[in-house]
């Protein structure tokens, strides 16, 4: 036996017969900021090769404003539980596209999830241990907190808009009168400079004499400047009219979202105003026609996800940081534009092309200081 596997090329018997061909572990391939930027590295590398957006992998960033969802295994026995997880966690984060939407800051977002979600959940691991079914009702504390302060930012938008609608109405009444009195200032201007203009003629005249004649200025040709390119609108600019329509589409189906909970929180307080015998009768009716309103609002929550991603956007916030630079970028371009149209625009053109002309059509006559000091030289040499 010995001797057949020394035939063979093997090691005898105490030899070393395996090596190790691994060195010692380096701390930084455990590190998290290590395996963050491998997973955005070969994310990146991975999205250059998908043709369609929609397709393409973006990588959860854990400290932002949304939640994560659990993958469910192949006979996990913990399935049912992390699917109610996951619900909830989707839940969170149709209300944090509807925060967005509404305008209220990812700042305030961010500090309900740190103080209804993150801390709540290490609390409730300090005093219960580990208990999953209390996540449930965690979000669902943290999702009401963030409707409370979507409902009070709506509010507060609606008075603001019926406050400017009032201010247009009431400037649009009184400007046909101000309208009238700027006609009639000025004709009262011009009287005044007339009879200024008559009254000051002999004081010229007077002093006629004592002027002395000018020589003809002689015309220099000025030297044309050179006209700057007109300002041409960025890639982030041109984009703004595609995203303004998405804009419009998302507040448009927030305000239905808005006016479907009006409607539920009228039914609740209907329900709960219910007293003696209508209790009885009227209570399932509402109650069922209360459930109703919730899965509709839950459906039209959504949607708002629906929109973005049908125009291959991650979520509502990454479609809202485009669309606030190409916004920025926008107005920027359209200033610059303005006032190279009001330097180098084709009105200006026409306007010097129009005075030059009509200077050519209308030569200056001479005055009457010429005549009045030709009169003179003619009488001096009468005189003489």
């Amino acid at each position: 036996m010995y001797f057949a596997l020394k035939r063979r090329g093997l090691k005898k018997k105490g030899e070393v017969y395996e090596h190790s061909l691994f060195t010692a572990k380096n701390k930084l391939f455990k590190q998290e900021d290590f395996v963050d930027e491998i997973k955005h590295f070969y994310t990146d590398l991975i999205n250059l090769l998908v043709k369609d957006g929609k397709e393409k992998l973006h990588v959860f960033d854990s400290n932002g404003l949304y939640l994560a969802t659990k993958k469910i295994g192949i006979n996990n026995p913990k399935a049912e539980q992390i699917q109610i997880d996951n619900e909830m966690r989707m839940r969170w984060n149709r209300e944090v596209d509807r925060a967005i939407v509404s305008g209220v800051s990812e700042t305030e977002i961010q500090q309900i999830k740190k103080e209804y979600i993150t801390d709540r959940i290490r609390e409730s691991g300090d005093v219960f241990g580990s208990q999953p079914e209390r996540l449930g009702s965690i979000i669902m504390t943290a999702v009401t907190a963030l409707a409370l302060l979507i409902s009070k930012v709506m509010d507060k938008a609606r008075e603001l808009s019926a406050k400017f609608f009032e201010k247009e109405t009431i400037q649009l009444v009184a400007e046909p009168s101000e309208g009238r009195m700027v006609q009639i200032i000025p004709q009262t201007d011009k009287v005044q400079t007339q009879e200024k203009i008559t009254h000051k003629e002999p004081i010229a005249n007077s002093l006629a004499p004592k002027r002395e004649l000018q020589p003809p200025t002689q015309t220099t040709e000025q030297k044309t400047p050179q006209i700057p390119p007109k300002p041409v609108m960025s890639a982030e600019a041109a984009a703004y009219p595609k995203l303004l329509k998405i804009y419009k589409e998302l507040n448009r189906q927030n305000r239905i979202i808005f006016d479907a909970e009006r409607e539920r929180n009228e039914l609740e307080i209907e329900r709960d105003s219910l007293k003696g015998f209508a209790k009885l009768t009227k209570k399932g009716e509402l109650q069922s026609r209360i459930d109703r309103k919730n899965e509709e609002i839950d459906l039209l929550k959504v949607g708002l996800s629906g929109i973005v991603k049908r125009y291959c956007y991650q979520n509502v916030q990454e479609f809202y940081r485009i669309y606030r630079k190409s916004y920025n970028a926008y107005i920027a371009c359209r200033e610059q534009v303005t006032k190279w149209e009001k330097t180098y625009g084709d009105d200006n053109q026409k306007k010097d092309k129009e005075s030059v002309l009509e200077r050519l059509r209308n030569p200056p006559k001479k005055t009457a200081d010429y005549q009045q000091q030709g009169t003179l030289k003619g009488k001096d040499r009468g005189a003489r």
